[in-house]
């Protein structure tokens, strides 16, 4: 349940994080600056890719296994494989224009970083 927690935790900080970037974006008028529809869907592509991130980091759960976690390779592997091949083929498919993949992207790897130092430290 713990690595449940975990995954929950990650996306929900990163998704926070994310949000406040969008907002401050938003605000300063450097996207959604259009009188349209479209003006508030930074927002919710924010949260979709941290949802699609947190759903890529599902293999945390092979921490479960005992030959797992006692491996630091394998631990990492698990936990960062996914979501850093998901977060190279989002800035692949968005070549042009790379910053919203990173805005996006950058909160939750970084909190899984952490998350993931944590998890090992406590479980020494």
């Amino acid at each position: 349940m713990r690595y449940f927690r975990l995954i929950f935790i990650c996306f929900l900080v990163s998704s926070i994080i994310s949000l406040i970037g969008v907002f401050i974006l938003s605000s300063l008028k450097y996207i959604g600056d259009s009188d349209s529809d479209f003006k508030n869907l930074p927002y919710g592509i924010a949260v979709g890719v941290n949802l699609y991130l947190a759903l890529g980091s599902l293999p945390i759960l092979f921490n479960l296994n005992e030959r797992v976690r006692s491996s630091v390779i394998w631990s990492a592997i698990s936990f960062f494989l996914l979501p850093i091949v998901f977060v190279l083929l989002l800035l692949l498919a968005m070549w042009d224009e790379p910053w919203p993949g990173i805005l996006f992207c950058m909160p939750y790897l970084v909190i899984l970083t952490v998350l993931f130092f944590l998890r090992k430290k406590s479980d020494r």
